[in-house]
């Protein structure tokens, strides 16, 4: 390795004429290098350009494009010093710079022919232990962030694609030669593959101007992959206060009780009885109607018992334990007794889910006693039930789905030293400095600029959008608006008429502006917020 300094490229006749009294040299190592042989800070430019890519080549072509380069650095830190970079939707871009160099005195760059492929990885900080998590890929779907790299200022790891083109598969290792080969076999990934960002080289004019092969790639800080959401924890296995705060959560009907009457008894459900209305006290019939509501929700919204998995089908087996005293009907006729599983499932179709009771389904008379065991066996089940419905309605994790996470990029390229020899993967000397992604609503960049018409010009507008409402809609918007609020409107019917409302557009904007404004100064009483949510400056306009 030579010791002559890396900073400042000899002149080619330098060059040159110190080659000549150097002995025939043998494959000398390539290095990628932060533009202009910075450290880690120098590596991401920030451009607010909306054409980016052009002001970036102005920048390099500029006789100063270090001094504009180091002004594009660093634009914004956090309190905690942290680079921070924004998103696209804040008009602003950031742009990984490299030069590739030839470890020969004097530092010469490369020949741009000589880079088979290149690319960018961003990797995400473990707040744990420093370590770095890649977004992988298997078969082109995401896994998430799971591969464990180095730490920063270690060495950046294997090749972030283990299935390289078939002119490399000679280049990895025999175990390695072997996935590919029977992951060609069975037409399946082997291995999962490092998410890679293209890097580029500059326009031959720029690096002749520069006397270096310069190379760069957009910071990927936004991104639409998501993956399934972790294993969902097991409530059951909670302990101490977490597990406390769930069962005081759970609906009484599935602990340990007494025998108690039921509201309403003998009663033909009805969905009008409004269950899950306004609480009231405990001790009365409305307050325990409310209860048992509550529980039919559980059942049916937070527990899934009606969807058939395994957890609930074991709830719904343990409430078919209980068996439900019915009072006779109408006609004095003693209704069969009812387990408890197929009542709440028929109840809560009709309570819960406002449904009619076309089978006149009772209320029954009361509610068995439930002990010690029955009440643990049911909190368990419940428990199990509320795990597998996580899985069910957790939503998927986006890429970038912590405002805190801090993240580095680091650029690799496969050399082509000779034809007959496979490429060599290199790594850039260093990661970038660490950064975190600001979320969408903490933008820095100019504000989009929407004209409103003036009043003068409004009876020139005309519709600029058509609403397609269905019958249900617009029966209820043709119907009495103080009924409808007030909650006596009509259902619909059936079989109606669609409607087709066109609108202007710029009055829609109109109308939200002038309530948007009433609604500003109404909750800046609470939030003393208008300081900061609207800035509202003159300027002058033509007459």
């Amino acid at each position: 390795m030579n010791t002559l300094t890396d900073k400042m490229p000899l002149h080619p006749a330098q060059r040159r004429r110190l080659a000549t009294t150097l002995p025939m040299q043998p494959a000398h190592d390539i290095m990628l290098r932060p533009l202009g042989g910075g450290d880690a800070s120098s590596v991401i430019v920030s451009i607010r350009e909306d054409a980016f890519l052009q002001a970036l080549y102005s920048d390099l072509r500029a006789d100063d494009w270090q001094t504009r380069l180091g002004a594009r650095r660093g634009l914004r830190h956090g309190a905690d010093a942290r680079l921070e970079l924004s998103l696209p939707i804040h008009r602003q871009h950031h742009v990984a710079l490299f030069e590739a160099v030839c470890r020969l005195p004097g530092m010469p760059p490369v020949d741009p022919r000589s880079l088979a492929s290149m690319g960018l990885v961003l990797r995400r900080v473990n707040p744990a232990d420093g370590s770095l998590l890649g977004w992988m890929k298997s078969n082109g779907q995401p896994l998430g962030w799971r591969f464990s790299a180095a730490a920063p200022g270690a060495s950046a790891g294997a090749d972030p694609d283990p299935a390289p083109p078939p002119r490399q598969v000679s280049a990895l290792p025999a175990s390695a030669q072997l996935a590919v080969q029977l992951a060609a076999r069975r037409g399946t990934a082997p291995l999962p593959v490092e998410d890679v960002a293209p890097l580029f080289v500059a326009p031959p004019d720029i690096c002749r101007a520069r006397g270096r092969t310069i190379v760069f790639g957009v910071v990927p800080v936004a991104s639409s992959e998501v993956v399934a959401t972790a294993s969902a924890p097991d409530f059951g296995a909670l302990s101490g206060d977490d597990q406390a705060q769930v069962l005081v959560h759970f609906s009484e009907y599935l602990k340990a009780r007494p025998d108690m009457s039921m509201p309403r008894a003998g009663q033909t459900l009805d969905p009008a009885w409004n269950v899950l209305g306004t609480p009231a006290s405990a001790d009365t019939d409305d307050g325990r109607l409310y209860a048992f509501g509550v529980f039919l929700q559980q059942l049916q919204v937070e527990l899934g018992a009606f969807t058939g998995g395994a957890a609930a089908r074991a709830l719904l087996a343990e409430l078919a334990l209980l068996v439900l005293p019915m009072d006779a009907d109408a006609d004095g006729q003693a209704r069969p007794d009812m387990n408890a599983a197929d009542f709440v499932a028929a109840a809560a179709d009709i309570l819960v889910g406002g449904n009619a009771n076309s089978s006149g389904l009772t209320m029954p008379t009361g509610w068995p006693r439930i002990d010690d065991a029955a009440g643990e066996r049911l909190t368990r089940c419940a428990l199990a039930c509320l795990s597998a419905r996580f899985s069910d309605v957790a939503p998927h994790t986006p890429k970038f789905d912590r405002d805190d996470a801090l993240y580095v990029v680091r650029a690799f390229a496969r050399v082509q030293n000779h034809a007959q020899c496979a490429p060599a993967l290199i790594w850039s000397t260093c990661y970038c400095e660490p950064f975190r992604v600001v979320p969408w609503w903490d933008g820095d960049g100019p504000p989009m600029r929407l004209a409103m018409p003036p009043l003068s010009k409004l009876k020139t507008l005309r519709p600029s959008v058509t609403f397609e409402v269905p019958p249900e809609i617009a029966n209820l918007l043709n119907g009495d608006m103080k009924k409808l609020a007030s909650g006596e409107g009509s259902p619909p019917s059936g079989i109606g008429i669609g409607w087709l409302c066109s609108f202007s557009l710029p009055i829609i904007f109109l109308c939200a502006f002038i309530i948007l404004n009433l609604f500003l100064k109404l909750f800046d009483i609470c939030f003393f917020w208008m300081a900061y949510v609207k800035i509202c400056i003159p300027y002058p306009k033509s007459k």
